[in-house]
């Protein structure tokens, strides 16, 4: 095998590979900073379109070709056919191309697999907030300073490699920031932003922000450096640079250009209100005008943080901004998660927990200083539940020997699934090193320490919980079926099972029509609270082996449809290979008795216990928030949710008629937008299957 050339590598347009080959000998922070480094320096910038921020659209222009490149959750990525297919466009590559290819195969063999039974939403992925706050008040000029001081004193090999590390990773910065500013001045159209642009980036991000024009610029980069992930709680970081009567015009504008760079890289989340370190209502001036500006796009998702005391004119602008179409915001209970929070006894500071931010779709984390799987797991409950059924319902005498078995083989599954994640996640400190990271989330350069490895202030994982209503409502036609009214035996329910209801399709019926979670009927959702519970607690019977814990969560996105495809058929009637059910709600379109018995059931569980967020999906007739009547009707239905304790709502406004044209016409509704678990998405990318489960889902009125 030809060793591999980083000159060769920069050629074919391989810039991180490049890098990763230039330090093979070195330990992995200093490798993956120096490739870092390389990427930084080579990779195509996007074009620069006269707007107020710069980077502006696709973090990497489409043209861009690379095998391999820098992963905010991953480290790196890597595709086999791009370094193939430069191998045959380019013969004299081809031995490259091929060590480059092992190299990355040897690379990824250092991380063992986690369990892929269980990875419903997610399968370790690391979202992250960085510290926008603090790059805009110290520059990271002061950065490197932080790093050349921890590198002087630092005694052990590590140690002075963390620190190398990070001055080479932003000795790479200081050539992209020079880049960019060569793009903007490159740019000869008419362009009423262009010098103030250039200006703004000549002062950041390596100074501190002095205006809010400035502090946005630096935001934007900074977002654009960590790979385009989550904006977090941006209205309390630029409002003490914001002076609302000087600043109105432009803000609106440079915040929907921000907005626009969120859309068109598929980023994540952001949280406004909230509370302030002091305990006083976070709602500002730019809360209201950021929920404006985001009228109409799909990203970022934003996470309303709703207190009691939460003003009028807010309730307003969300409305405003949910009636435009785009399932913006989500409403969040405040006061609920800080408590849920602090039960968790995850070690949060009073000055850091009302830093809470969801990320990637809504995994709780701490802004600017928290390392988060998001996510790393999902427990896929029906899966289990049919493998339990299939080895334990034809002996089962009675409906509590089958439970216990099913409890059982839930905490079994569970315990499993955590130790191979706890695994992975060692291997991934060792192996893995995060850079990016490292530089911009606390405490890791105070602490010399790699982001992977335990370098952030806090560490924890959320993981998720698939298919509870599923279970809830196959247990409960079960009992009532086998068990009460004695339909049919164990063991012919398993012959029907497991012929996926062929020839009895009254059977079926009489099974669909038994109690269903979400209609405020006491036997299945104790069920519900029973098997949330003993999910709860075996989650808790497992440390995290970064040094926090493992969080249960309820996020189910375009996954719950696949995750479907393994599950046989249950005793309510669902047939083998379905969706499950998209959230910690009922399965869609069985919550026939109105909205408020379907939060009746759901706030029976223990929800704060799930406080690695259990999203909740409610559809909404499309006019409810068009007159002050419905608007008013729909806060007061928020409000009674968080009353009754519950913690997070998210609500689509579509009519089926609008669902159902789109359908056979899609042309004709590119912009229209749906909620899917912890965020909003485009209904033409959705597959087919998902967009049927979408128009399924109850369209309740208010």
């Amino acid at each position: 095998m030809p060793e591999l050339d980083a000159t060769i590598l920069l050629a074919a347009s391989e810039p991180f590979a490049a890098g990763l080959c230039e330090r093979l000998s070195a330990l992995p922070v200093e490798r993956f900073a120096h490739a870092w480094r390389r990427w930084l320096e080579h990779t195509p910038l996007p074009s620069y379109d006269g707007s107020s921020l710069y980077p502006c659209g696709k973090n990497l222009p489409d043209h861009t070709r690379q095998g391999v490149l820098p992963n905010y959750s991953f480290t790196f990525s890597w595709d086999r056919n791009v370094l193939n297919t430069k191998a045959a466009e380019h013969p004299e590559l081809a031995g490259q191309m091929k060590a480059l290819a092992d190299l990355m195969a040897e690379e990824e063999a250092c991380i063992p697999r986690k369990n892929q039974r269980h990875t419903v939403g997610g399968n370790a992925y690391t979202h992250a907030i960085p510290n926008y706050d603090r790059v805009l008040r110290e520059g990271l000029a002061s950065y490197a300073e932080r790093a050349e001081a921890g590198l002087r004193v630092a005694s052990d090999p590590e140690t002075k490699a963390f620190y190398t590390g990070m001055l080479d990773l932003l000795d790479g910065i200081r050539v992209w920031h020079a880049r960019l500013i060569r793009q903007v001045q490159q740019y000869t159209a008419s362009s009423s932003w262009k010098d103030r642009l250039l200006a703004a980036l000549e002062q950041v991000p390596f100074h501190p922000a002095r205006s809010f024009y400035e502090a946005l610029v630096a935001y934007n980069v900074v977002y654009y450096l960590d790979g385009c992930d989550n904006p977090g709680r941006m209205d309390q970081v630029l409002h003490p640079y914001f002076n609302n009567g000087h600043d109105q015009e432009d803000a609106w504008q440079t915040l929907s250009n921000f907005a626009d760079n969120v859309s068109a890289n598929n980023g994540w989340s952001m949280a406004l209100g909230g509370t302030t370190a002091d305990g006083q209502p976070a709602y500002n001036d730019l809360t209201r005008l950021i929920l404006l500006a985001m009228r109409g796009r799909f990203r970022p998702s934003i996470e309303l943080r709703v207190r009691h005391d939460m003003p009028g004119e807010i309730w307003d602008a969300a409305a405003e901004a949910l009636a435009s179409g785009n399932g913006q915001p989500a409403f969040y209970h405040e006061e609920a998660y800080l408590a849920g929070l602090n039960d968790a006894q995850l070690g949060i500071s009073a000055s850091d927990l009302v830093r809470w931010n969801g990320g990637g779709c809504t995994e709780t984390m701490i802004h600017g200083c928290s390392n988060v799987g998001s996510l790393d797991a999902g427990f896929n409950l029906p899966l289990i539940l049919a493998d339990s059924l299939a080895k334990n319902l034809r002996d089962g005498t009675t409906f509590d020997n089958i439970m216990t078995a099913f409890l059982q083989d839930l905490h079994r599954e569970i315990h499993t699934a955590l130790s191979l994640l706890n695994e992975h996640l060692a291997a991934r400190a060792r192996h893995r090193s995060q850079p990016m990271r490292s530089l911009l989330i606390d405490d890791c350069l105070e602490r010399g320490r790699d982001f992977n490895a335990g370098g952030a202030r806090y560490n924890w994982s959320v993981v998720n919980v698939a298919g509870l209503a599923d279970v809830a409502d196959a247990l409960e036609a079960l009992r009532v079926a086998v068990y009460e009214e004695h339909l049919l035996t164990p063991g012919a329910m398993q012959a029907v099972m497991a012929n996926n209801f062929a020839d009895h399709q009254a059977l079926r019926q009489r099974l669909l029509a038994c109690a269903k979670f979400g209609n405020d009927e006491p036997s299945v959702d104790a069920l519900a609270v029973l098997v949330a519970t003993a999910v709860y607690d075996a989650i808790a019977a497992v440390p995290c082996v970064r040094g926090g814990k493992f969080l249960p969560s309820h996020i189910m996105f375009e996954t719950f449809a696949t995750a479907g495809i393994p599950v046989g058929a249950l005793p309510d009637g669902r047939l083998a290979g379905t969706p499950l059910s998209d959230s910690v709600g009922p399965v869609q379109g069985r919550d026939r008795k109105g909205p408020t018995a379907m939060l009746r059931s759901v706030t029976r569980l223990p929800l704060r216990r799930a406080i690695g967020t259990p999203v909740l999906n409610l559809r909404l007739a499309k006019a409810t928030l068009n007159s002050n009547p419905g608007r008013q009707r729909f806060k007061q239905l928020t409000e009674a949710y968080f009353a009754m304790g519950g913690l997070q709502i998210q609500y689509s406004l579509l009519d089926r008629e609008e669902l159902e044209d789109a359908l056979v016409n899609p042309h004709k509704h590119e912009d229209l937008i749906v909620r899917i678990g912890g965020y909003a998405t485009y209904f033409n990318r959705l597959t087919p299957e998902l967009k049927r489960e979408v128009i399924i889902r109850t369209e309740h009125v208010v």
